[in-house]
């Protein structure tokens, strides 16, 4: 399949099971352990149901002197962008709905993330039940993606609360067709560089796993901004997303993580991709001025982004200007074609047409649309 002459992999789109599906990956006793979750239950207009423990809302106007828009449900306030068509209500259940979609679209390769709600888990007391749930959710990819392994992979989960149940969880289904990356979930506080952690990033490179970073907004593990945007959510989402896609990666980077592990990639994704050269130019800066606070390096931080090992999705609102004139800078390698399906944000089904329509030299266009997102997930078999 190609759309307009291009293949297309979209590096950073979205699946939900909800409850019903995710009970049937559950033991007895683990569906015990859930039923003190009832409280944080919510129902969409479909009947299906999710949980939302730890959710933040933000119910102030801008130019109001204190929060009076009533409380709502997930993302209340958050319209999302217009559509022609939305996208099919059975993609969180259906693979082949998912695939209808794509095919609609014109996109080949779909790489899955969770969606937000499913780090609900870490605001819990009950670390075995966040396990649970991070177990269950692998063996249901198995099947989801199992069912198109050339056009649909995934990310193990990896829980920074009990590593050694993460690893051996890794250990397991690590090698699976459909794990392309690893993505961890660690408790609000803790830093991507804790040497805690460390286990992970040998586990990803000795699996050849992507390492994905991607933030999530309102709800945990919280993306920065979610406690200091004044309480308005136009504030909130602006801001949350790239910042925490700094953070991350500058945090991993800063490390030394990619000259412990040659072959590790890293990702950031969702986060946008205009700030990326002047924050390149900003790490370098203070990794000369500010030594004391990083272990000894090899390269320069922007050395490693054009390294060939990090890879940034992006955002398609930034547009054609922004996204050559980042790729001017940093290289034709780094960024990857992204959509967000389905999540409201998506422009699906044009969010492929608008990207391959930009002004964009054809090799660049080609690495964008298809070639850099196959050497980041390098574990998918596309053949």
């Amino acid at each position: 399949m190609a759309r307009d002459g291009y293949r297309i992999f979209d590096s950073d789109t979205h699946v939900g099971p909800d409850a019903a599906i995710l009970s049937g990956y559950l033991s007895a006793a683990e569906k015990d352990r859930l039923a003190g979750w009832e409280e944080f239950a919510a129902r969409d207009r479909h009947g299906r149901v999710t949980y939302t423990r730890g959710q933040r809302r933000y119910r102030r106007r801008l130019g109001d002197a204190v929060p009076d828009q009533a409380p709502a449900g997930y993302m209340a306030g958050f319209t999302g962008v217009k559509r022609s068509r939305e996208p099919s209500p059975r993609v969180d259940a259906d693979p082949a709905a998912r695939i209808a979609d794509m095919d609609f679209e014109g996109v080949d390769v779909n790489l899955t993330l969770p969606s937000g709600w499913f780090g609900t888990w870490s605001a819990g007391d009950d670390i075995a039940l966040e396990m649970a749930m991070y177990r269950a959710y692998h063996r249901w990819m198995e099947d989801y993606c199992g069912a198109y392994p050339k056009r649909l992979g995934g990310v193990v989960l990896a829980g920074a609360r009990d590593i050694d149940s993460s690893l051996a969880e890794l250990r397991r289904c690590g090698r699976s067709a459909w794990v392309w990356g690893m993505m961890i979930y660690a408790p609000v506080g803790m830093p991507l560089d804790h040497p805690s952690l460390e286990p992970f990033y040998a586990a990803a490179a000795m699996l050849d796993l992507a390492v994905v970073l991607h933030t999530f907004t309102v709800m945990p593990p919280y993306a920065p901004g979610g406690l200091d945007t004044w309480d308005n959510l136009w504030l909130q989402r602006s801001a949350a997303h790239p910042w925490c896609g700094m953070r991350n990666m500058a945090a991993l980077i800063g490390s030394g993580v990619m000259d412990r592990y040659p072959t590790l990639r890293v990702g950031t994704l969702e986060a946008g991709h205009g700030w990326l050269p002047f924050w390149m130019a900003r790490l370098d800066e203070h990794a000369e001025t500010i030594k004391a606070a990083l272990p000894e390096l090899a390269l320069r931080p922007s050395e490693y982004v054009c390294s060939g090992r990090y890879f940034q999705s992006i955002e398609i609102p930034e547009g054609a200007p922004i996204t050559n004139g980042v790729a001017d800078l940093v290289g034709d390698d780094v960024l990857m074609y992204a959509s967000d399906y389905p999540h409201g944000e998506s422009h699906f089904p044009q969010s492929a047409g608008i990207v391959t329509a930009w002004e964009m030299a054809v090799h660049r266009k080609r690495k964008l649309m298809w070639d850099n997102a196959v050497r980041f997930y390098a574990r998918a078999d596309l053949d």
